[in-house]
């Protein structure tokens, strides 16, 4: 039952026609992530959303039995995504497409190879030029 994995998340969770979503700030996204693993979810999708000012929205995306589980967080221009893919392996293709996209680099990982870059390309392809960070 999700609600016995959202009692392990500790916050505010709101119910949504899509699921049930909860904002957490960065440091609490590995637990999160190992508490989705521990009650049996599945990673399904990792989505980065520009703000204002540089800043990215990240949405971290669990199945649990068909019901979405979604993990929200702000990432501050320059700061550095909290990796999940040592949690989830299959979190590392979605990863390394954030890198790519929106420059984003991740904690915990000693390297990101690209996957959707050319050798030579920038990471931030999706960002303006003005906002991409390397």
């Amino acid at each position: 039952m999700s609600a016995a994995v959202r009692e392990r998340i500790e916050g505010t969770w709101t119910e949504r026609t899509d699921g049930w979503w909860i904002s957490l700030p960065c440091r609490q996204i590995r637990a999160a992530a190992h508490a989705m693993l521990e009650s049996g979810a599945r990673f399904s999708a990792l989505v980065a959303l520009p703000l204002i000012a540089g800043e990215l929205r990240l949405s971290w995306h669990w199945d649990f039995g068909g019901t979405l589980l979604s993990v929200e967080t702000t990432l501050l221009k320059g700061s550095p995504a909290p990796s999940i893919a040592d949690i989830y392996p299959g979190a590392d293709w979605a990863e390394r497409e954030a890198r790519d996209y929106y420059a984003i680099s991740f904690q915990e990982r000693a390297c990101t190879p690209p996957l959707m870059l050319r050798e030579g390309d920038t990471p931030g392809i999706l960002l303006d030029k003005e906002e991409r960070r390397s």
